[in-house]
C-alpha cells in the first residue's frame, strides 16, 4: 500500500492535537448545557464529567494498544480493519469522510466566527456576516495546512497553551474568589442521576476529538511510542483542566446565572475578574482556543478521502491518493474534505436561518459524534478478542481498560439515543452507512467484473 512516509510530527505535536481539539470549543459553550441537564447541581456535573473522561482515559488506552501494532496511513480505518476486516474498516471511514469530521469542521468554524462576530460588536455583522467569516476562517485553515505542515504544527501546538490561560484562570480565581454557599445543597442521589442522563452528549461533544490524532499516526515520529504516550496522558490533562474550569465558572458566576446567561457566562466572568479591556484579552484566547480545535480537525479530515483512496475504495482512487509533489499532500482529498464540509455547513445554515428547518431542532454537533462511539466500542471489543486469543499479555489492558471504555461508550450512545432527536440522528447515520455499503459493493462488483474480462 502506498502511503506517506514522511515523519513530521513530534510526541508534543501528538498531545497537542488531542488536548488542542478536545480543549477548544466544547467546555466555553457546553458548561450551561451540562448544568441545565443536571438542574444546575454542580456536583452532579463534575460527576458527568468525570464519566465522561473515564470514556477516553481508558479508551485512550484501549486504542493505544492498536497504535502499538501499525503505524500504517489510515488510523482508525487500518485498527478497524484489523479488528473485523475490510468492510467494517470502510464504513468507519466512510462515516469520518462524509460526516463525523466534516459536520465537527463546519460547527467549530462557525462557533470561531461567533466568537469573532462578538469580540467587534461595533462593527455590526449582518446576519451573514457570521456565515462569511466561517468561511474565511475555513479558507485560512485549508490553505496553511495545504501550504506547510511546520506552520500547522506551530499554531496547533502554540493555541494550545495559548487556550489553557482563561480555563486556568477562572479555575484558580472562582476557587478562590468565587462563593461556594450557592454549591451547600447539591448533593447526588440516584434520582438527580436517573435525570442527568441527557448531559452526558454535552459532555460527549467537550470530550470529542481524543480519538483523531491516529489520521497522523503514520506522520508521528516513532509513532508506536509517541502515539500510545499521548493517547494516555493527554486526557487527564483534559479531565484535570474540565473540572477544575467548571467548579470555578460555578462558584464565580453561579449556576443559575450560567444557566440563563448560556454562552455568555464565559465573558461575564471575564468581565467580573478583569473589566472589559480584560474580558477582551480573554475573548480573544477564547476565540484562537476554537481556532485551534478546527486547525486539529481540518488535519484530520483533508486526509479522510485519502486513506480510503490509498485502499482503492473511491472512485477515482488512484487521482484522490496521488500526493503533491511540491505540499506532499492530496489536493483532491483537501477539495473533497472541503466540499463535504461546505454540506454540513449548509444545513447548519438552514437548521439556523429557515423556520421550517429550524422547528425541527436539528444540531450538527450531536449527528456525528454518537454514532462514532459505535465505532469504538467495537473497537475496544476487538482488543478483548484478542486478549482473550493470548495475543495481548496483560489483563488490565487486555479486558479491564476496553470494559472500562465499552461502558463509557454505552453510557454515551443512551444518553444521545434517550436525547430529543437522537432516533432522528440515528436513522441519517444509518442511512449514510448504508450508502457507503452500496458504493462499497458496488465497487467492488465492478473491480471483479473488470478482473474477470
Amino acid at each position: 500500500m502506498k502511503q506517506e512516509k514522511t515523519r513530521r510530527f513530534g510526541l508534543l505535536m501528538s498531545i497537542a492535537m488531542i488536548v488542542g481539539i478536545v480543549i477548544g470549543s466544547g467546555i466555553f459553550f457546553k458548561a450551561d448545557d451540562i448544568l441545565i441537564q443536571t438542574n444546575g447541581n454542580v456536583l452532579m456535573g463534575c460527576l458527568v464529567l468525570l464519566l465522561g473522561a473515564i470514556g477516553i482515559i481508558f479508551g485512550g488506552i484501549t486504542i493505544s494498544e492498536w497504535a502499538k501494532l501499525t503505524d500504517d496511513a489510515g488510523g482508525l480505518i487500518v485498527y478497524a480493519e484489523k479488528a473485523f476486516g475490510r468492510v467494517f474498516a470502510f464504513l468507519l471511514g466512510w462515516f469520518q469522510s462524509t460526516v463525523y469530521f466534516p459536520a465537527l469542521v463546519a460547527i467549530v468554524a462557525f462557533v470561531a466566527s461567533n466568537y469573532t462576530v462578538a469580540l467587534f460588536p461595533q462593527l455590526n455583522f449582518s446576519g451573514s456576516g457570521v456565515w462569511l467569516v466561517s468561511l474565511i476562517y475555513l479558507l485560512l485553515i485549508y490553505v496553511m495546512n495545504i501550504v506547510s505542515s511546520k506552520l500547522s504544527e506551530f499554531f496547533q501546538t502554540s493555541s494550545m497553551f495559548i487556550k489553557l490561560i482563561p480555563l486556568f484562570l477562572i479555575a484558580i480565581f472562582g476557587l478562590i474568589f468565587g462563593d461556594p454557599s450557592g454549591l451547600s445543597s447539591h448533593a447526588i442521589t440516584l434520582p438527580v442521576m436517573m435525570s442527568s442522563t441527557g448531559a452526558i452528549v454535552a459532555v460527549a461533544f467537550s470530550y470529542d476529538g481524543w480519538a483523531i490524532a491516529p489520521a497522523i499516526g503514520h506522520e508521528i515520529k516513532n509513532s508506536k511510542r509517541n502515539l500510545p504516550i499521548a493517547l494516555i496522558i493527554s486526557p487527564l490533562i483534559i479531565l484535570v483542566v474540565y473540572v477544575s474550569y467548571f467548579v470555578g465558572i460555578s462558584l464565580l458566576i453561579g449556576p443559575k446565572e450560567i444557566m440563563q446567561m448560556g454562552d455568555l457566562a464565559f465573558s461575564a466572568a471575564a468581565e467580573k475578574l478583569f473589566g472589559p479591556v480584560g474580558q477582551k484579552l480573554m475573548l480573544i484566547t477564547v476565540i484562537i482556543s476554537v481556532l485551534g480545535t478546527l486547525n486539529g480537525l481540518v488535519v484530520a479530515n483533508i486526509r479522510a478521502p485519502y486513506f480510503l483512496a490509498l485502499r482503492k475504495e473511491l472512485p477515482y482512487s488512484k487521482k484522490i491518493s496521488h500526493l503533491h509533489p511540491r505540499f506532499n499532500i492530496s489536493l483532491l482529498s483537501v477539495m473533497l474534505s472541503f466540499a463535504m464540509v461546505l454540506v454540513w455547513l449548509g444545513i447548519h445554515f438552514m437548521s439556523i436561518s429557515l423556520p421550517s428547518v429550524r422547528r425541527f431542532g436539528i444540531d450538527i454537533s450531536s449527528i456525528p459524534i454518537v454514532i462514532m462511539y459505535l465505532f469504538y466500542g467495537f473497537l475496544y471489543i476487538g482488543i478483548m478478542i484478542r486478549a482473550a486469543k493470548g495475543l495481548i499479555k496483560y489483563k488490565l489492558v487486555g479486558f479491564v481498560c476496553p470494559l472500562l471504555a465499552l461502558a463509557g461508550a454505552l453510557l454515551i450512545l443512551y444518553g444521545g439515543l434517550t436525547g430529543s432527536n437522537g432516533i432522528i440522528y440515528l436513522i441519517v447515520s444509518m442511512l449514510i452507512l448504508v450508502s457507503g455499503l452500496v458504493l462499497y459493493y458496488g465497487m467492488t462488483c465492478k473491480a471483479a467484473k473488470n478482473k474477470v474480462y
